[in-house]
């Protein structure tokens, strides 16, 4: 075990870890932007009490998410997140099959969990990530998982359906391991250099199988164009 490594597991620099992980997050994301000649846009809340710790905005979308981190070889398998922050905004409740609440409903954020591996003096990344459209993806059966997999992640369904308040476990099966930071914009949604059509194409299929809509093309062209999107940017 490197210095560095020790470093980083230790309870004591637990903040210390916070902010340079968060840095580092920052850094990636802005030049991943960058590439595709935009500037991304971070913000950070001024209270921290709603479960998120960034807010990036590409102009077009403005994005709360939550940050999570696990050091190479970290037993974590699950992290508490509010319910409020995946579940889908008040105008997209009926198109993900949610009932809606009098307590008020999501911001749509998305959960990004950082796996570190720390070398000499230098540390190596990789990025998972999920958000209510990934959820919906193995809840749709887009992303095949193991039978025990897909039971907990139905459970966490019916959990976030139940209330907006309070929090969810979301085990790591969850979240998708992202090419790079570029490939991980696109799975957020945010404007990429590897812009995909998944997240529209997500939403049709969505309110067609909740709400009854109808599709631009026969559901098994739609699923297999999903499909083929989404595993451009996962790897």
């Amino acid at each position: 075990m490197t210095s560095l490594d020790s470093f980083l597991r230790a309870e004591k620099n637990s903040k210390s870890r916070e902010l340079l992980l968060t840095s580092r997050v920052i850094h990636d994301l802005m030049v991943a932007a960058a590439t595709r000649d935009y500037d991304l846009l971070v913000y950070t809340p001024t209270v921290d009490s709603d479960g998120f710790d960034l807010i990036l905005d590409d102009r077009d979308r403005l994005l709360p998410l939550q940050l999570k981190s696990v050091i190479s070889g970290g037993k974590a398998s699950q992290w508490a997140i509010h319910r409020k922050l995946l579940r889908p905004e008040i105008h997209e409740i009926e198109w993900f099959g949610f009932p809606s609440s009098p307590c008020g409903e999501g911001r749509s954020g998305g959960v990004l969990l950082i796996e570190v591996k720390a070398n000499e003096c230098t540390t190596d990344v990789i990025y998972r990530y999920t958000d209510l459209r990934i959820l919906t993806a193995f809840w749709l059966d887009l992303l095949k998982v193991t039978a025990p997999t897909k039971r907990r992640l139905e459970r966490l369904r019916n959990e976030l359906a139940e209330k907006p308040s309070g929090k969810v476990n979301v085990p790591r099966t969850a979240f998708l391991r992202a090419k790079s930071p570029e490939h991980l914009l696109a799975l957020a949604g945010l404007h990429s250099r590897h812009n995909t059509s998944w997240p529209h194409l997500l939403y049709q299929l969505a309110r067609y199988t909740f709400e009854g809509a109808a599709l631009p093309a026969p559901e098994a062209h739609v699923r297999q164009l999903l499909q083929d999107d989404l595993a451009q940017l996962v790897g």
